[in-house]
């Protein structure tokens, strides 16, 4: 754990089945105490906005599942909101539900238009609300079941090379605009084509699965783990510091060594990894590559001390490293 230590899994590539969140938009705040009690009494996560700008602020902080608005909710109306949330990658899953009036026949051809998945007329009923959120919501798990078929390593559970990097620069994109700082660290197991000649293919298998979930037991919600191919995975960690991260990689360091697998013959497979931290710093910019590549020289530099160690990339002009 990095920092807050909330969960045993890779961040954002968790979903969060138990509840679906619902953000719900009205500028009356009769109408948005009235929806949001609503939405909470039929078992939803609920968030509230009595505009629409504060509405997207919100999403761009928080993950939403279902958006529930009004039309006219501030100087952004509700339909502009729709069209806004459905033409960026990030939010064009938010399932929308927009409230018309009666009578509104060509508002509710506006917010079809406009990207709303499904509508429903004032005043509004209760049951036929709970009826949509019901249908919103299978919609909504198949969509994360889908994406994490797409976006998930088959054999280990781990994010893929493309969710990953995906995920690795919003995470500096998001960084940039904050000013908080973005670790990645790069792990490989140490003499892994040893592991699968002398034990085999099934036992090295075992060994790649076994140390995914113990790398992400080590993880904050918002970290994620990636493999990037063969032995060789990747963590991202959101907001931390050198320092920090390099507690962290150490955690993960002594968690893998601690692995217990049986070889098959009454004995134990040796597992080890080495590990290199790189840091973004506030002096320069630096792409998801960048990064990659200064964590991977770091990793180079763990492997050529001996293995089976920590190593940060150095600050400054040229490759510095200093052995963790």
């Amino acid at each position: 754990m990095t920092g807050d230590g909330t969960s045993a899994t890779h961040g954002a590539h968790r979903e969060r089945d138990a509840r679906i969140s619902v953000l719900v938009c009205e500028h009356s705040q009769v109408q948005l105490r009235i929806l949001s009690e609503a939405v909470r009494e039929a078992g939803y996560e609920v968030h509230t906005a009595s505009c629409a700008d504060d509405a997207l602020q919100l999403m761009n902080l928080i993950p939403i599942d279902i958006f529930l608005t009004g039309i006219e909710v501030g100087t952004t109306s509700g339909l502009e909101a729709c069209w806004s949330l459905k033409s960026h990658s990030e939010t064009e899953t938010v399932y929308t539900i927009v409230v018309t009036a009666s009578g509104q026949e060509k508002r509710l051809e506006e917010s079809l238009d406009a990207g709303a998945d499904d509508f429903i007329r004032k005043p509004v009923n209760m049951t036929e609300l709970r009826a949509r959120l019901r249908a919103a919501s299978r919609l909504v798990r198949m969509q994360k079941q889908f994406r994490r078929m797409a976006e998930t390593d088959a054999l280990t559970g781990a994010a893929n090379r493309r969710a990953f990097m995906h995920y690795l620069e919003a995470q500096l994109d998001k960084a940039r605009r904050s000013d908080e700082p973005v670790c990645v660290v790069m792990v490989d197991l140490d003499h892994f084509k040893r592991t699968n000649d002398n034990y085999g293919h099934a036992k090295g298998d075992e060994v790649l699965v076994r140390t995914v979930r113990t790398v992400q037991a080590c993880l904050r919600e918002r970290d994620m783990l990636g493999r990037l191919g063969g032995e060789e995975f990747a963590v991202v960690l959101p907001g931390a510091r050198r320092e920090p991260a390099r507690d962290a990689a150490e955690r993960i360091r002594k968690a893998i060594e601690a692995l217990v697998i049986a070889d098959g013959q009454g004995g134990r497979i040796p597992v080890t990894a080495s590990l290199g931290i790189a840091a973004t710093t506030p002096d320069r910019l630096d792409t998801a590559d960048s990064l990659l590549q200064s964590a991977d020289e770091a990793l180079y530099a763990a492997k050529a001390g001996g293995r089976n160690r920590v190593v940060c990339a150095g600050t400054g002009n040229g490759p510095k490293f200093a052995a963790g």
